[in-house]
């Protein structure tokens, strides 16, 4: 999901800050450092070729995101160890990304997207209010404890293998 990958990154930068600033950290404590990875979650085993295009397009979304650092796997990973080829046109599509579309010389290459900001927004409203039920609940140990946290993921993972089942996804 392109966008809402963008908007995920933009978001936890926004809420790192907020959390950041609320706990009195300064302005260099509040920039949060971003390292991301392709996903092996979309990859495919039956055409190798297809996780070409699915990684540098989750590539785009994360440098246009703001990841500082970003690792793009070899697209053959799942079905053998990756051999040189491979893990060169990994390389390669960095620096495409890079050298040709420029992407690294913007400070926010979505900045002022209407589709992006209010996803990015609403992605930071929906993150700040779990943790403002979080700390309701008593706060990360206690939701822990309580198994707060575990029906919540074991929710979104039901509603995700739905959506599979379903061919929606």
């Amino acid at each position: 999901n392109f966008f809402m990958e963008i908007a995920s990154l933009r978001a936890a930068r926004m809420l790192w800050a907020k959390i950041v600033q609320a706990f009195g950290g300064g302005a260099e404590a509040q920039k949060m450092r971003i390292h991301a990875r392709t996903s092996t979650w979309n990859q495919t085993v039956y055409d190798p070729h297809v996780n070409l295009l699915r990684g540098t397009t989750e590539a785009f979304s994360a440098i246009v995101g703001g990841c500082d650092s970003l690792h793009i796997s070899p697209f053959d990973e799942l079905v053998r160890t990756p051999d040189d080829f491979s893990r060169r046109i990994a390389r390669n599509v960095q620096i495409i990304l890079q050298e040709e579309a420029h992407l690294t010389n913007l400070i926010d290459p979505a900045g002022g997207s209407y589709a992006v900001e209010t996803l990015t927004d609403q992605l930071a409203h929906e993150a700040w209010a779990l943790f403002q039920e979080i700390e309701r609940r008593g706060g990360m140990l206690a939701t822990l404890e309580s198994g707060f946290v575990q029906s919540s993921i074991a929710e979104v993972a039901a509603r995700r293998a739905t959506a599979l089942a379903k061919r929606r996804d």
